[in-house]
């Protein structure tokens, strides 16, 4: 799972919010278009991603931090065992 995919999914499990996850993606796609350099070969745009990769993964250790021990990525069922609406067995 890329680090992208990781802040949104705890952005949408800790919000509930669909737009803020629009969001999120909107603007990590418009960094990379802004701030990734013009006129690159093929190895510097690797290694431009790589960066961008990391920062992102450093991201992620920071909300692990200020979150605690757990980065909560799968939201908490309701006492009956519902999901969404709808029981288990039918999901």
């Amino acid at each position: 799972m890329t680090a992208m995919r990781v802040l949104i999914a705890w952005i949408y499990t800790n919000t509930g919010s669909v737009a803020m996850c629009q969001l999120m993606h909107a603007s990590s796609t418009g960094a990379l278009v802004v701030f990734s350099p013009a006129h690159i070969t093929a190895a510097e745009e690797a290694f431009w991603y790589a960066a961008y990769g990391i920062i992102l993964w450093i991201v992620v250790a920071i909300v692990v931090g200020q979150s605690g021990t757990a980065l909560r990525l799968v939201r908490a069922t309701p006492a009956d065992g519902r999901i969404g609406g709808k029981s288990p067995a039918k999901i």
